[in-house]
């Protein structure tokens, strides 16, 4: 193709290309298919193409666009970009890291795709990865802030805590009014009993974001002058699916945690074979295996999709599926045992999650559950700086006999470690009453 071909298929090209930003998505579509009859191996139309078709919400038309490009000899490395990003988005994170490495073949200082490697590497569960890939992004791309922040995550996640705050600094130094790494950091402060400062981090979160929800939790935890009913949604369901990979070894033997054993030994004589059973908050299915024996059924819900994950490769589960225990119960079936452990201490007005259970048990159900233990009994319950609160024994018999359960069986137990002290416990057994 001689230049001044070259330069009318550019200034063709800038012209939809135009259209396409100014929100002309017919017109740029038309255009673009036009070149492409034409120059049908010229990347960078194919990328824009599969661009205004994702800008259209039409994944699975781009799909197609930009693999076609990402196949020439060499690749069209916005078109890989832009692949890389859809299969992140369809959660094949395993699909996207071989599209990036491709990438970083071609171009091994490019800052934005190692980040986007650490990313796709954290999801998959490999933190040393991810953290690598990020220090190859901060090193590459010195201003990122999006990769300064993600490489202070992974070394949250690794437990190299004064790395983690230097890096959430310089995130925020490269951009004052980014709000994760002032969130980000004011969670890692607070976790080393830094509350005036952690306070002074969520009050910027909340002021480029008044909405945020986990920053106004985060600080009301820390002696906000109201307790909120529950943590929120997407904090619960971002810490655990952050944790999933290593959940278990953390908990057994990081702190020592006992409960579905506590939980399970106080149930177990009311327990019959041939059972409906509802594990509420299932997490990765730890204890699980101590309830299949007496289980017909066994559905475990949870609000992180990660932790399921880990769930369904025990195979012990009949039914897994992502749940919130404050919205609406819609099940097939009801249940002659509910039971819960560790699950209630991200939410203080438990009646909500009382109710739904008692209207999901049979006649003569059971439900099994732990609470932190709350010392003051002229409280309800209370939201702690850990972010998880403690109810009162009164609370919870008065939230039992509200919703026709009769509490059969309370034990108080250290229920798990917390900077090496035991956290005081209670675990909970009652039945739903005939009417």
């Amino acid at each position: 193709m001689d230049k001044g071909t070259k330069d009318a298929f550019e200034q063709i090209f800038k012209k939809y290309y135009s259209a396409h930003k100014e929100g002309k998505f017919s017109e740029a579509e038309k255009g673009y298919q036009e070149i492409l009859e034409k120059r049908p191996d010229w990347g960078q139309a194919l990328n824009a193409l599969g661009s205004l078709y994702l800008d259209q919400d039409q994944p699975d038309k781009a799909k197609p666009i930009f693999e076609k490009a990402a196949d020439f000899n060499p690749p069209d490395l916005s078109a890989c970009y832009s692949l890389g990003r859809l299969k992140q988005l369809e959660n094949d994170h395993q699909g996207a890291i071989t599209i990036y490495k491709v990438m970083l073949d071609q171009q091994p200082n490019a800052g934005i795709v190692w980040n986007n490697l650490g990313v796709a590497y954290r999801e998959i569960g490999k933190p040393d990865d991810a953290i690598s890939s990020f220090r190859a992004a901060v090193r590459f791309a010195p201003q990122m802030a999006e990769a300064w922040n993600n490489l202070g995550v992974a070394q949250d996640e690794l437990n190299l805590t004064k790395n983690a705050l230097n890096s959430y600094k310089k995130a925020i130094k490269i951009q004052p009014d980014y709000a994760s790494p002032h969130l980000n950091l004011g969670i890692s402060l607070q976790k080393s009993d830094q509350f005036k400062e952690a306070e002074e981090h969520y009050n910027k979160v909340l002021k480029i974001q008044p909405d945020n929800e986990v920053a106004n939790f985060m600080r009301q935890s820390i002696g906000g002058v109201e307790t909120p009913d529950a943590a929120p949604v997407e904090h619960v369901r971002s810490i655990f699916d952050q944790c999933a990979e290593k959940f278990e070894t953390i908990l057994v033997k990081g702190l020592e945690y006992k409960t579905p054993e506590l939980l399970f030994n106080l149930v177990h004589p009311y327990l019959i074979e041939k059972m409906t059973i509802l594990d509420l908050g299932c997490g990765t299915g730890l204890g699980a295996h101590l309830y299949q024996p007496f289980g017909i059924s066994l559905t475990g819900v949870d609000v992180s999709s990660k932790m399921l994950e880990k769930a369904e490769g025990k195979k012990i589960y009949n039914r897994l599926e992502v749940f919130d225990v404050l919205q609406e119960w819609i099940f097939p079936e009801k249940f002659d045992l509910i039971y819960s452990s560790d699950v209630f201490v991200y939410f203080g007005n438990l009646d909500t999650i009382i109710r739904s259970a008692s209207s999901y048990l049979v006649d003569g159900g059971k439900i099994a559950f732990s609470v932190e233990k709350l010392k003051d009994s002229n409280e309800d319950y209370r939201l702690f700086p850990s972010g998880r609160y403690a109810h009162s024994q009164t609370y919870i018999q008065e939230c039992l006999n509200r919703h026709g359960l009769q509490l059969i069986e309370i034990n108080k137990a250290d229920v798990r470690n917390q900077s090496g002290n035991p956290v005081k416990g209670l675990l909970i057994v009652a039945i739903k009453k005939h009417p």
